[in-house]
């Protein structure tokens, strides 16, 4: 039977739940948060699939002798006949088993158990689950019913119902390793941590080796900050299914989450060279190398990544130049601009062309920066930070006039009001014109309450000629 969306949907759920629980352990960096929450990351599928699920049915059609209910005879002699169709014409077959009960006939609790097993092959689930009900209300040591109740709810998300059923399979002496996956699972789902690291673990004593609970305690731990814990289960997982993006990402993230940056670093090029990286772990370990100062690294990467998704690369290149100019090396910051260069795409010509006027506003290039900015605002005229900035530039490389201009333009706009009335008293204070400088920084705290600009417009009134503060005399 296909997965229920509303199932797809809630592991997702849980997925994201133990991401932002890995993005924690970093308290706030931002590289960590990625690498532990990035959309385009693989999931993890449900624990025991579907066809696990629909195998543990399958395989309960045999009976355990001196354990369970018997049939009766006649209720025997029709399963015999019809027990070849439930596989191939489970609703020709269910139509011939609720014969037994037509005229109000009270069916055992063994033949119950077979009609719900019908009605689950069919996939007629309620059906299914009345009929597993009966046989457990009728002989409540029915191991079997209370495991398949327990696989039912499990895959229709009712994990507080499959904890119980799982619960009593349990005591009655299921010791399978999906059952006792199955139930650490649920009990995950619904809070109880420590019932589920003892299913988990119970269920790994018998398969040591099987992923799905690997991964569901690895959740657990991190879940639960055993950090410690988790990492060891992580490599494990690596080790079993090296070809899954998700745990080399989740390695890198518990290793940045203990301070091990250059380990993490050596987990996703690992991955890289074994071509196993997504995109997303590109730009992680890219990010990494840019963290650690080491800009050779890091270019080397976002080249890579430019080859394999342009928009991204370009943005990461960018970023990582900006970076580098807050730091002060200019020069990185250039490479990492001419590497960018080359190819931009449309989505971000603008990015660049601030990005590449801010390296030549440090390098005093004012007539480069002043053409890379109206280049950018010809996009976006009137764009009232890109106002100011140019504004700025212009005024910095000494074109007070056109910068006068452009300042205007920008304390128009409520995204750039303020500062570009404290860059206007500043020119008319240059100026000397005090008055005009007077009537900027009150218009710059109409915008915004400063107690230190209130100071500073005091000061500046003690500077207004008489004849100027009293125009009439």
């Amino acid at each position: 039977m296909p997965v229920n969306p509303d199932a797809t949907m809630k592991m997702s759920q849980y997925r994201t739940r133990r991401r932002a629980a890995l993005r924690r352990l970093r308290g706030g960096t931002r590289l960590a948060a990625a690498l532990l929450l990035g959309p385009a990351a693989a999931r993890a599928s449900l624990p025991a699939a579907q066809a696990d699920q629909d195998r543990i049915i399958n395989d309960s059609a045999n009976f355990l002798t001196n354990r369970e209910p018997e049939m009766t005879a006649g209720e025997y002699a029709l399963y015999e006949k019809v027990v070849a169709l439930l596989k191939i014409q489970p609703d020709f077959a269910i139509q011939l088993l609720q014969g037994v009960t037509a005229g109000g006939a009270h069916a055992s609790p063994a033949f119950e158990f077979v009609l719900g097993n019908a009605e689950y092959q069919a996939g007629h689930r309620e059906e299914a689950e009345a009929d597993y009900r009966r046989a457990v209300e009728a002989f409540p040591d029915y191991q079997r019913a209370w495991t398949n109740l327990g696989v039912l709810y499990y895959g229709a998300q009712r994990y507080e119902e499959a904890v119980a059923a799982f619960g009593k399979a349990v005591e009655l002496g299921d010791a399978t390793a999906e059952t006792s996956g199955m139930l650490a699972y649920a009990l995950q789902r619904v809070g109880n941590s420590v019932g589920a690291e003892m299913a988990y673990l119970r269920a790994l004593s018998t398969a040591p080796d099987n992923p799905d609970w690997i991964d569901g305690l690895c959740g657990l731990y991190i879940e639960t900050r055993q950090y410690g814990r988790a990492e060891p289960l992580v490599r494990r997982l690596i080790q079993l299914q090296p070809g899954e993006p998700r745990h080399w990402q989740d390695l890198a993230g518990l290793l940045l989450s203990q301070n091990r940056p250059m380990e993490a670093i050596v987990v996703l090029e690992s991955a890289r060279a074994l071509g196993v990286a997504n995109d997303e772990m590109v730009v992680q370990l890219g990010d990494l190398y840019a963290q650690q100062n080491l800009p050779a690294e890091a270019l080397g990467v976002y080249r890579d990544l430019l080859k394999r998704d342009p928009t991204a690369g370009a943005k990461r290149l960018i970023g990582a130049a900006m970076a580098a100019l807050e730091e002060g090396r200019d020069a990185e910051a250039a490479e990492f601009l001419a590497t960018a260069a080359k190819d931009v795409p449309a989505d971000q010509r603008d990015a660049f062309l601030q990005t590449r006027a801010e390296l030549e506003v440090v390098r005093k290039e004012w007539g480069a920066a002043r053409r890379d900015l109206e280049a950018a605002l010809a996009a976006r005229p009137l764009y009232g930070p890109l106002l100011l900035r140019l504004g700025q530039v212009l005024k910095a490389g000494g074109s007070d006039t056109a910068a006068r201009e452009y300042l205007e333009a920008a304390a128009r706009s409520p995204a750039s009001a303020y500062r570009a009335h404290l860059e206007l008293a500043d020119l008319e204070l240059r100026a000397r014109h005090y008055r005009l400088c007077a009537d900027e920084l009150e218009q710059a705290l109409a915008v915004e309450k400063s107690p230190a600009l209130q100071a500073y417009l005091e000061k500046i009134r003690n500077l207004i000629p008489n004849h100027e503060d009293n125009p009439q005399e």
